[in-house]
């Protein structure tokens, strides 16, 4: 077509009287190269499919818009090595049944707890590097006393109180009882005090309860204690046990929740919710 031609259709189509169309329909236009569709879904009251990609962070919440939203193809995957629980609500009913769009999605991002970040970080068996002088060692353990369920609250900050008062001694030598705990002997260099010998015992281990997971529940997590007597003095770590298997144990419990519901638990005052009931739970990723 000649420009000039083209200029004479363009000036047609603009003399056109504009007409009103009905919003949410989908419509097939001539144009020059063809047919061309035009949806105008966006321009409707309320779209036709739902659409959403939505992440909630604990199992009632989960739970909650489940329900709210399921429809009859609603299904949910739970992956156990990543921790991730998606629904999706617009899934495929099934053999001889509606196909769904899969296009409203929902996903638990569970998150840690501070109290579990922080014993995490200074577990010599994922950070071998994670030592601490003494120090360092009493003021962790004086922040977060409260985690530590044995020994007792007063023997814990007994502790604490006797490393951040003994660093200016030498270690000589650290014999283990027969109770499993370690007792530290040393001699004070400076002050005068200086020769003064004196001991410090140290719990073979920590009991810990902690919640890996935000709204999740509490676990009793043994916190293992470690010393190296170096030339610049005693370092301290904690070596956790199993740590892999308690968050293994925390998601099966989260996804038992999400199917079976919960119990309203007076001790940590959190409320009680329903399950998804029969929406199928498929372990694996959609």
């Amino acid at each position: 077509m000649s420009t000039e031609a083209a200029t004479v259709a363009d000036l047609a189509q603009q003399a056109i009287a504009p007409e009103r169309v009905d919003p949410g329909e989908v419509y097939a236009i001539a144009s020059g190269d063809g047919v061309r569709i035009v949806d105008t879904d966006a321009y409707a009251e309320t779209p036709r499919h739902a659409s959403a990609t939505r992440i909630v962070t604990d199992a009632r919440s989960f739970v909650t818009y489940v329900n709210r939203h399921r429809r009859p193809g609603t299904e949910v995957f739970a992956h156990t090595p990543s921790s991730a629980v998606v629904a999706v609500i617009d899934s495929h009913e099934g053999t001889d049944q509606a196909n769904g769009w899969q296009k409203h999605r929902l996903t638990l991002g569970l998150e840690h707890t501070k109290a579990w970040l922080a014993w995490t970080a200074l577990d010599l068996g994922q950070n071998p590097k994670a030592w601490l002088d003494q120090q360092q060692f009493a003021e962790f353990i004086e922040e977060r006393a409260l985690d530590v369920v044995e020994p007792d609250h007063a023997r814990l900050i007994e502790l604490a109180t006797k490393f951040e008062a003994t660093t200016k001694v030498e270690f000589g030598s650290a014999v283990r009882l027969d109770n499993g705990e370690v007792k530290f002997e040393y001699s004070e260099t400076v002050g005068p005090r200086k020769g003064n010998k004196g001991a410090i015992d140290l719990p073979k281990e920590l009991k810990l309860g902690l919640r890996p997971y935000i709204g999740g529940p509490i676990y009793w997590v043994v916190a293992a204690l470690r010393y190296r007597i170096r030339a610049e003095g005693l370092v301290l770590g904690i070596a956790l046990q199993r740590p892999e298997a308690i968050l293994e144990a925390a998601f099966a419990d989260i996804v038992t929740e999400i199917r079976d519901g919960a119990e309203p638990n007076e001790k940590d005052k959190s409320p009680g919710h329903p399950g998804i009931g029969d929406v199928p739970i498929f372990y694996g990723k959609p």
